[in-house]
């Protein structure tokens, strides 16, 4: 479990704690508890003037499960969250993309792709979507002689596992039902068991497409040759861009035991988002750090594949669409309403839509 106060060793081999290193990377002499430079970016008048109109949060605790770099605001959202009230904001090393956040309740919120949502859900897994964060993110890349997704029939295809736990499985489930691909037929999927084994699976050819989230992509663009082309961009090519990548979710027993800290752990995540997307390259510059990526462009170039336009998107609408895709491919029985109803929770979200001034 990694925490603010954790100590790093940076350029010259000094010590200092993620606190420190945050405070100076933002370019900032304040302490994060009192607020740091990207709480002062958005609104601080209004909000901070609003954050009374909440009773004081139920536990002054929270976890957050480590974010990937497309969602800068999830990893410096200390500083609102000290001023909503939580004085032990903790960032814990377990993966979002897979279940063991929740079912092992070893973080109270993470961010979480709708695929995996939708999928989780119909398996009975106890989360529920507070808000949306952004579209983007996601590139489908290809090796030779495929130049759309339909080409893809009768391809291999690397993914962590060959089931809807894994949420590469259940996107390319969701894009290749789109088409009209069966994909418990018409392709074959490759169990590379990790991230960086589907890299190598594509890379060294054994196969032909896989899925590139966050960094993956401008990692991909600084090979000495690139391992294929881009046939799908989620940020601009539709119905995906039309569609939220991530959201925050919450281990839905601690949203009900501290129904007043999930709303505030929602307002500070929002503001945190809104206030990196108003100053991307500064958000970019702190939260590299924060993560421990050493190539600072890589996160710059990871949030330039994103739009922070969770007021526009309806994050009910993401979930039906993914929903109706993998009903179709056989792949889950629930019905798009019955997965909303369970798994969201989202009166707040429109309501701070109304509050929060882009």
């Amino acid at each position: 479990m990694r925490t603010l106060d954790q100590r790093v060793t940076v350029a010259g081999g000094q010590s200092v704690t993620r606190r420190e290193l945050l405070r100076v990377t933002l370019g900032t002499g304040a302490v994060l508890a009192g607020g740091g430079l990207l709480a002062a970016c958005t609104q601080p008048t209004a909000v901070l003037q609003g954050l009374a109109t909440l009773p004081p949060p139920e536990t002054t605790t929270v976890r957050i499960a480590n974010p990937a770099a497309c969602d800068p605001g999830l990893m410096l959202a200390a500083d609102y969250l000290r001023e909503e009230g939580f004085t032990d904001v903790r960032y814990v090393a377990t993966p979002f993309i897979e279940r063991g956040w929740v079912l092992n309740h070893e973080a109270d919120v993470a961010p979480g792709h709708p695929e995996f949502i939708t999928a989780s859900l119909d398996a009975g897994v106890p989360f529920v979507m507070l808000a949306g964060l952004h579209s983007g993110c996601l590139e489908v890349w290809v090796g030779p002689g495929i130049e759309t997704i339909g080409q893809l029939r009768g391809r291999k295809i690397a993914v962590r596992r060959t089931d809807t736990s894994d949420q590469y499985y259940a996107f390319f489930a969701t894009l290749l039902g789109y088409v009209g691909i069966d994909p418990l037929k018409d392709v074959e999927f490759i169990a590379a068991g990790t991230g960086a084994g589907m890299t190598s699976a594509f890379i060294e050819g054994r196969a032909d497409a896989v899925l590139a989230a966050a960094t993956n992509s401008p990692l991909f663009r600084r090979l000495p040759k690139l391992p294929g082309r881009v046939i799908l961009a989620t940020m601009t090519d539709k119905p995906w861009s039309q569609y939220l990548c991530c959201t925050l979710m919450a281990d839905r027993d601690w949203a009900r035991q501290n129904p007043i800290a999930t709303k505030r752990v929602t307002r500070a995540v929002l503001r945190a988002t809104d206030a990196a997307a108003k100053d991307p390259a500064r958000a970019a510059h702190g939260a590299a750090a924060a993560l421990g990526v050493a190539d600072e462009s890589l996160v710059r170039e990871t949030m330039a594949m994103c739009d922070y336009n969770w007021r526009e998107l309806d994050p009910e609408e993401t979930l039906r669409f993914f929903a109706l895709r993998l009903a179709e491919a056989k792949l889950i029985t629930s019905t798009p309403q019955q997965l909303i109803d369970q798994g969201t929770d989202l009166a707040y979200m429109r309501q701070l839509r109304k509050e929060l001034a882009p």
